[in-house]
C-alpha cells in the first residue's frame, strides 16, 4: 500500500513539472532586462543593455528595426575635421585643406596658404570660428591660430598663450598668458594671467592675475564658470578648479588622478574620467555641475572619444573592446602604448540606457556630432578612413535584427563582466 502511495506521489510529480515547464517554454512571455533610472541624488552603475521581448513572427506582426547607416566618406591623413555647413565638411591633412560634401562626396582643395604638420587639438565656435592648437615644424612649443570657416583667414595668438577656449555662445574667446621664462633672468618682470577677446580677437580685457606653474586646459560650458584642468597624468594627483567669471572666485571642483572632464553644451552633463591612485584602475563618471557622481559607466573610454547631442539628451561613445589598462592611465594611451578597437554606442541621459550603433570596430581619433544631431563624423586611424554615421532610422530586414541584437547585448554584457572583474 505504501509503496502505491509513494509511485502516485513521484507519477503527479512529474506530472507537475512537465506541465510547469511546458508552460514556461510555450506560454511565458520573455522577461524584459530594464534597469530602473537613476535620480540626481547619485550612486549606481549605469545599465548596459535594454533586451526587450521577442516579438511574434507572423505574418500580421512583423517587426521593423532600424539601425544607422555608416557611410565612408574619403580616405586621407586627417589631422582635424569640423563642419562647415548643413552638407559640409572641413578637414585638415598634411596636404592642406579640403572640403566634402557628406552626401553627394563632392570634394575640393581649398587655398589656406599655410599647412599644418602637428595638430594638437581643434575647438569650433558657434560663431563660424575654429581654434586650432598646433606645433609648427621645428617648434618645441604650442601656439594657437583662429580659422575663418567661410573665409579661410587666418590670425595668430600670441606665442605665450599658453591656452584658450570659446565661449558657449562663440563670441568672446579666454586664454591664460603667460610669458615666464624657463630660467631665472635678473631685472624680468613676468606677466600671467587669465584674459579676454571677442571673437575678432580685439578689446582685450585681463580678468585676473593668475600662475600656474604647469600645462593647463580652459573649459567654458556655461556663461559664468570656467574650468580649469591640469595636463592629466595618473602618476600625480590633481584639482579641477571652477573660476566663477562674475564674482572672480576660484573653488576646488574635483581632484584625484589622471582627471579628464569634458561637458555638454549646457554644462549640465559632464564625463569625468579619473585613475584609482591604490591600483591605477580606470573609472568614468557620469556628474553633473555639483560634481555629484550620476552613474558610474562600466565601459570604459576617454572623455575626448564621445560626444553630446546639441539639442537630446544624450552621448555617444566610442567604448573601448576588452580593453587591459596595463601601465598609468591615461598617459600610456596617449604615449599611443595601449591602441584598442572601439564600438560606438548610444546612451541616454535621462533613462542611462546604452545601445550598439554599429557592429564594426574602430579607433577613433576624434568624434564630432552634427549641428542638427543627425549625424556623427569621425576618423579612423585603423584605416585612415573618414565616416558619417546616419543618426536618423532607416528600415534594414527583419535577418538582421537577431544578430544584430545578440552581438551588442554579449559585447556589452561580457564587458562589463571583464571591467568588474578587473577592478
Amino acid at each position: 500500500m505504501k509503496k502505491n502511495i509513494i509511485i502516485t506521489i513521484v507519477v503527479i510529480i512529474l506530472i507537475a513539472g512537465l506541465a510547469l515547464g511546458f508552460y514556461y517554454f510555450y506560454f511565458k512571455p520573455q522577461a524584459e532586462i530594464n534597469e530602473t533610472s537613476l535620480s540626481e541624488k547619485g550612486g549606481g552603475i549605469l545599465p548596459t543593455i535594454t533586451v526587450s521581448p521577442t516579438p511574434s513572427t507572423t505574418l500580421e506582426n512583423i517587426p521593423t528595426f532600424f539601425q544607422p547607416v555608416l557611410k565612408k566618406l574619403t580616405t586621407k591623413n586627417i589631422l582635424a575635421f569640423w563642419q562647415s555647413s548643413t552638407s559640409t565638411l572641413q578637414y585638415l591633412t598634411p596636404d592642406g585643406l579640403f572640403e566634402i560634401n557628406h552626401f553627394d562626396l563632392k570634394e575640393e582643395q581649398k587655398d589656406l596658404g599655410i599647412n599644418f604638420s602637428t595638430i594638437l587639438s581643434i575647438e569650433p565656435s558657434t560663431k563660424g570660428k575654429v581654434l586650432i592648437k598646433y606645433l609648427a615644424e621645428g617648434a618645441t612649443k604650442p601656439a594657437y591660430s583662429i580659422l575663418d570657416i567661410n573665409t579661410r583667414e587666418i590670425k595668430n595668438l600670441d606665442l605665450y598663450v599658453k591656452s584658450a577656449t570659446w565661449s558657449p555662445d562663440g563670441n568672446n574667446l579666454i586664454y591664460y598668458y603667460s610669458d615666464s621664462p624657463l630660467y631665472y633672468q635678473e631685472n624680468f618682470k613676468e606677466s600671467s594671467y587669465l584674459a579676454q577677446l571677442d571673437k575678432n580677437l580685439a578689446n582685450r580685457k585681463i580678468i585676473m592675475n593668475f600662475k600656474t606653474s604647469g600645462d593647463i586646459n580652459l573649459l567654458w560650458p556655461e556663461s559664468n564658470t570656467v574650468y580649469i584642468i591640469e595636463k592629466p597624468s595618473g602618476m600625480n594627483e590633481s584639482t579641477i578648479l571652477s573660476f566663477d567669471l562674475k564674482n572672480k572666485i576660484f573653488t576646488p571642483f574635483v581632484n584625484g588622478n589622471g582627471l579628464i572632464l569634458k561637458w555638454d553644451h549646457l554644462g549640465k552633463y559632464g564625463l569625468l574620467f579619473r585613475v584609482e591612485s591604490n591600483n591605477q584602475q580606470p573609472k568614468l563618471s557620469l556628474i553633473n555641475k555639483d560634481a555629484l557622481v550620476l552613474a558610474e559607466i562600466p565601459n570604459i573610454t576617454l572623455p575626448d572619444k564621445c560626444v553630446f547631442a546639441n539639442n537630446k539628451s544624450l552621448l555617444y561613445c566610442s567604448i573601448f573592446v576588452n580593453p587591459n589598462f596595463g601601465g598609468i592611465w591615461p598617459d600610456v594611451y596617449y604615449m599611443g602604448m595601449y591602441p584598442f578597437d572601439e564600438m560606438i554606442y548610444e546612451i541616454n541621459l535621462e533613462t542611462l540606457e546604452a545601445k550598439l550603433l554599429n557592429n564594426n570596430t574602430f579607433r577613433i581619433k576624434d568624434i564630432k556630432i552634427s549641428n542638427d544631431d543627425k549625424f556623427l563624423f569621425f576618423f579612423d586611424e585603423k584605416t585612415y578612413n573618414f565616416y558619417s554615421l546616419s543618426l536618423e532610422p532607416e528600415t534594414i530586414s527583419n535577418s538582421l535584427i537577431e544578430s544584430t541584437n545578440t552581438s551588442s547585448a554579449d559585447y556589452l554584457n561580457n564587458n562589463t563582466s571583464n571591467s568588474t572583474s578587473s577592478q
